[in-house]
């Protein structure tokens, strides 16, 4: 079934002037029901002669964009590529073109019809600046969208000199509004997925003026390329550093609370692993955790082979999983959400019957989706409202 707005064009009812208005005014891709539960899907693209395109998107068994494959299909008499595709309705999700040219020059584009959001840099290059599609029974994530409408709040920055680590890194601290002291020591949140340009200052400001939670302090923390791989992979020596050297640094800038209780560490992929497992082995520093599709699969031994490399290879369970399971419940908190088109969503069902199986204040949830920023931007409002609810009066 062609998409009303291409047969317009197809037929000459409509100009390519006249459709291109339409996409520029009504933001693509265009979506058209085709039973209750599914849509079809027509990405668009201009991309000049001699050069084809295809799609990616964030779902599927890579961690990244996934190519979908097909290639893009003229309009005939016009400079306009389409390609459609049938999907469930309630699909959000990253993605971009692939345009190659004629000499195989390769360039990885967003939607040229549908820009990026407010939010879309991330501490993984690969999935920055990125087009979200929102398909209409996607669960709506209000609050995110009233942080892309709000102005950018105020950030310090700092660099943060590790010993530990022997390595420094730069520090972002977004207050929230109000003058705040010693005697009215504030909550933060530690993001291990830090960069100046994330969502969580603009979405805590959005739940602070609507009362949905108690004002508390951002700390975003930079990760530094390559090294993400080894300081965030259950790794002792930054979890220390992180209690050792981040939070004496922060407490002596700001009024912040030295009650676990009130300090979330917090964190997506890799960020999550981490944020995790340093809750549990520092439970009287973090009392909170908030892991966004956390790669509970990672075991330092957890690898594949082939052929004969088969007949070596070990299935230990999981560090992650590993230690709650070896550990006796700490007294800390878990907000736990994960796609459900992940390829390691069994890993996350597996870590959540054991925190529920431990008797763990835990908060689990599922999304339709895979393992993609579109998501994680928004649902961190929900974590911060689980975390930090207004005081009762």
């Amino acid at each position: 079934m062609a998409n009303p707005c291409v047969e317009k064009l197809s037929a000459g009812e409509w100009s390519p002037e006249r459709f291109r208005r339409h996409l520029e005014e009504t933001r693509a891709p265009l979506v058209e029901r085709v039973t209750p539960g599914e849509v079809e899907v027509t990405f668009v693209d201009e991309p000049g002669d001699d050069t084809t395109v295809t799609l990616s998107v964030v779902i599927g068994p890579n961690i990244g964009f996934n190519p979908m494959g097909t290639e893009f299909t003229s309009v005939p008499g016009t400079p306009f590529r389409i390609l459609t595709l049938r999907m469930r309705s309630d699909l959000r999700f990253s993605y971009v073109f692939t345009r190659c040219g004629p000499m195989a020059d390769e360039e990885q584009i967003p939607d040229p019809f549908n820009p990026p959001p407010k939010f879309a840099e991330c501490a993984v290059e690969r999935f920055s600046g990125a087009s979200v599609a929102v398909l209409p029974d996607a669960v709506p994530l209000p609050w995110l969208e009233q942080a892309e409408a709000r102005p950018a709040p105020a950030m310090e920055s700092a660099v943060l000199a590790s010993e530990l680590l022997g390595n420094e890194r730069r520090i972002w601290v977004s207050m929230p509004r109000g003058e705040f002291s010693e005697e009215t020591a504030l909550p933060f949140v530690i993001h291990l997925d830090g960069t100046p340009e994330h969502s969580a200052p603009s979405v805590r400001d959005a739940l602070v003026q609507a009362g949905l939670i108690r004002p508390c302090a951002v700390v975003l923390v930079d990760q530094l390329g390559l090294q993400r791989y080894q300081e965030l992979l259950c790794n002792p020596a930054f979890s220390q550093m992180l209690v050792d050297e981040l939070l004496p640094w922060l407490h002596h800038r700001y009024p912040l609370s030295r009650d676990p209780g009130d300090v979330a560490l917090a964190g997506e992929s890799f960020g999550g692993l981490c944020a995790g497992w340093t809750a549990l082995h520092h439970p009287t520093t973090f009392g909170n955790a908030i892991i966004q599709s956390p790669s509970c699969g990672y075991h330092p031994d957890l690898r594949g082979g082939s052929g004969a490399g088969e007949l070596l290879r070990s299935t230990p369970i999981p560090t992650l999983i590993a230690d709650y399971l070896a550990a006796e419940p700490a007294p800390i908190r878990i907000f736990h959400d994960v796609g459900e088109l992940e390829s390691s969503n069994t890993h996350s069902r597996w870590l959540n019957h054991v925190l529920t199986g431990k008797g763990y204040d835990t908060h689990y949830r599922e999304f339709a989706g895979g393992h993609d920023y579109a998501w994680w931007r928004g649902l961190f409002a929900d974590a911060l409202r689980w975390w930090l609810p207004p005081m009762a009066e």
